[in-house]
């Protein structure tokens, strides 16, 4: 069973973000980076990979570039329109596998395994829930910082967009 990738965590939660602050206007790269960079205190993220994954995203069809003074990013669909899968997915390729650990392509004793059964079935779960769960719906679960919190995390001027908090 694989993991969510760094890269797709960072993802979901840059679109959770552009989720919630991105509801009448585009998110600027400077502000999602000063969330990320503000939730992952304890990594360095450069702003090269963290574009690298907006723009992943972007050629998936999760968000769109909105270029200008006033530019940055929304999403292309409704949050609750964009299923946590989908965007793991792209960013990884597909959960759901059906090799062995000890074997290369097919294993012959598959039916009789219990450890990969015992695999196929948390795997099997893992995707149905990730199936289920939407941007909009990990957005509702998460506490976002208040906008003006991150200015100290983000490069460059003031954002004259007036500071909000997630109500829940």
């Amino acid at each position: 069973m694989r993991a969510v990738s760094k890269k797709a965590r960072y993802a979901l939660h840059g679109l959770a973000f552009v989720a919630e602050y991105g509801r009448s206007e585009p998110v600027s790269f400077n502000r999602i980076l000063g969330y990320l960079r503000a939730y992952s205190q304890r990594l360095s993220l450069s702003p090269s990979y963290i574009a690298k994954v907006f723009q992943e995203i972007s050629r998936a069809g999760f968000t769109t570039a909105v270029s200008g003074p006033r530019g940055g990013y929304q999403l292309a669909r409704p949050a609750g329109s964009i299923r946590v899968i989908e965007v793991v997915e792209a960013l990884d390729g597909p959960l759901l596998s059906d090799c062995c650990l000890l074997s290369v392509g097919q294993c012959d004793r598959q039916s009789t395994c219990g450890v990969g059964g015992m695999i196929r079935e948390a795997e099997q779960a893992f995707h149905r829930f990730l199936k289920r769960e939407t941007i909009g719906s990990l957005g509702r679960k998460m506490e976002f910082p208040d906008l003006g919190t991150i200015r100290s995390f983000a490069p460059g001027g003031k954002d004259p967009r007036r500071s909000r908090t997630n109500s829940g």
